[in-house]
């Protein structure tokens, strides 16, 4: 059985205590602020840049029963034709924020 030394128990408090003292003697971390400005002034656009989009219309396909037209003049076979619900436009082009 090995027994332990009070200088042993001192040399060991010692040296943790240069550990503890050396670590708070560190130097301090350091704030730095950094000021953003921030400046918006109207720009002419650029030739070629984009002012306006196409909105596509909105259409939708409907089956037609044969049958005689609206008229009632001629004979038609079953088919299936395009309805449109709203037009095509051109919108103003604003980037989202």
């Amino acid at each position: 059985m090995k027994t332990i030394k009070i200088n042993d128990i001192l040399g060991m408090l010692g040296l943790i205590s240069l550990v503890g003292l050396s670590a708070c003697t560190t130097k301090t971390n350091e704030i730095v602020r950094t000021n953003t400005v921030v400046e918006q002034r109207y720009l002419p656009a650029d030739p070629g840049a984009v002012e306006f989009v196409w909105e596509p219309p909105m259409v939708n396909v409907v089956d037609v029963p044969p049958g005689l037209d609206p008229e009632g003049t001629y004979y038609r076979p079953a088919h299936q034709a395009v309805v449109e619900i709203k037009q095509g436009r051109w919108q103003y082009y604003r980037p989202t924020k």
